[in-house]
């Protein structure tokens, strides 16, 4: 199969080097990826201005934009002169679970590729130990045990996903595939779950004005540690159990409407 890798660490990040070492053993490999970190871009693009792409070898680019650019790029553009059959995003260093997909340039790029037709399948992993000091220490990352899982299982992963027909509405709502692990060398299995509810209780916008005047502030967005909560057995709790989550994930906007007697609320003109 022809597989577009992006991420949204950036292009020669840990995780996609070690995703696209394991996935081109078997499979043709185009890499368009940003050219430095867009975490928590989610599915942002540019619709008004040009971004470049930057050649860095054979059939890989690094691109200005986002993950989702890039995705864009190489299936709405000629760039590739080649049809995609499946986009792999990661993989991302540090976990996308539960409602860290609402904000993850990774899962955007998988969300992306289904909605415009294609299986998309994100891929990230989270350190087994929290030790703020492990964080840039290379030999502490185990990308290559969850990329081998990936291109092992790719046919299969693929299979789950339900890309939109043709670029067409499905009969079913799009699904998307999110992969999670721990940084282990091996795991217990594999679990499809659920996915989890992140509660970002210790994040902070700090707010400061500059040079005296009450004009202008300057933010900066500190992240803290976050509360998480399941109603099933979910991605967090397979990752933190020592296996390998799977988790078919809803890419298209779904009304919350099923729970509501509508015809009994009476608006206002």
């Amino acid at each position: 199969m022809n597989i577009l890798i992006t991420n949204d660490d950036g292009y020669g990040a840990w995780g996609i080097e070690a995703l696209i070492e394991a996935v081109s053993k078997k499979h043709n490999v185009f890499v368009i990826a940003p050219d430095g970190n867009r975490s928590g871009n989610s599915m942002c693009i540019h619709l008004y201005s040009s971004f470049k792409l930057y050649k860095k070898g054979e059939q890989k680019w690094a691109c200005e934009g986002t993950p989702a650019d890039c995705v864009n790029v190489a299936l709405k553009g000629n760039l590739l002169n080649c049809k995609i059959d499946a986009v792999l995003s990661g993989i991302n260093k540090g976990q996308n679970i539960g409602t860290d997909i609402i904000y993850s340039g990774t899962c955007a790029a998988a969300k992306g590729a289904v909605i415009f037709g294609i299986p998309g399948v994100a891929v990230s992993m989270q350190l087994a130990c929290e030790n703020d000091s492990d964080w840039n220490d290379r030999s502490k990352w185990h990308f290559e045990s969850i990329a081998s899982f990936v291109a092992d299982n790719l046919e299969k992963l693929c299979s789950l996903c339900r890309p939109a027909s043709g670029g067409k509405m499905p009969d079913e709502k799009c699904a998307f595939i999110n992969v999670n692990a721990r940084s282990l060398k091996s795991f217990k299995g594999v679990k499809i779950t659920d996915v989890c509810f992140r509660e970002y209780t210790d994040d902070k916008a700090e707010i400061s004005f500059k040079d005296g005047s009450s004009d202008t502030a300057e933010c900066v967005f500190l992240g803290g540690e976050g509360e998480t909560d399941q109603r099933s057995y979910s991605d967090y709790q397979a990752c933190k159990d020592g296996y390998i989550s799977v988790s078919r994930v809803i890419a298209e906007p779904c009304s919350a409407n099923d729970d509501l007697n509508l015809d009994s609320i009476g608006f206002s003109l």
